[in-house]
């Protein structure tokens, strides 16, 4: 059974403009990647007093944006991967692929495209529900796939054995 795959961005907002910090996606077998963003420099607020990132800690754990999206796009491939619908998921990979020049290998939908036979708002009420029971910070990408394919899970659409 293939397994639906999940994508979900952590951004900052404060500064010129809406930027990726960290992703995390789901393979095929149901791991889950995540991985930090180092962030140019000309994404960044230009007042060091704006800016509510911690430099030095994207600077040392971060990845340069461009490897990213390669491998992003090497673990996606030509597939069809889900968000969640509730953040700018596909703003910030539109973002991404223009700041590189390097186009998205996968097409990103809401998950509602998945799960066509609920509303968002019942599909966004159960993933709330598995958030809380989980006791997940769905601020945390990983966190927010994790919670998606323990919803896939529910829908039968996994191996019971996968995503947890």
């Amino acid at each position: 059974m293939r397994i639906p795959q999940f994508l979900k961005f952590e951004y900052d907002d404060n500064g010129p403009q809406l930027f990726p910090t960290a992703v995390a996606w789901s393979l095929s077998d149901g791991r889950i990647k995540y991985v930090i963003i180092r962030p140019e420099d000309d994404w960044l607020a230009e007042d060091l007093d704006e800016r509510l990132l911690d430099d030095e800690f994207f600077r040392d754990r971060g990845v340069a944006p461009v490897d990213v999206l390669r491998e992003m796009n090497e673990d996606l491939g030509e597939t069809t991967v889900f968000s969640d619908g509730l953040d700018p998921d596909d703003q910030l990979l539109d973002f991404l692929c223009e700041a590189l020049g390097i186009q998205a290998g996968f097409e990103l939908a809401p998950m509602t495209a998945l799960l066509h036979h609920e509303s968002f708002e019942s599909l966004n009420d159960r993933y709330q529900d598995i958030i809380l029971r989980e006791t997940l910070d769905a601020s945390v990408a990983e966190n927010a796939v994790y919670a998606q394919l323990l919803l896939a899970r529910e829908e039968g659409l996994t191996d019971p054995d996968s995503s947890g």
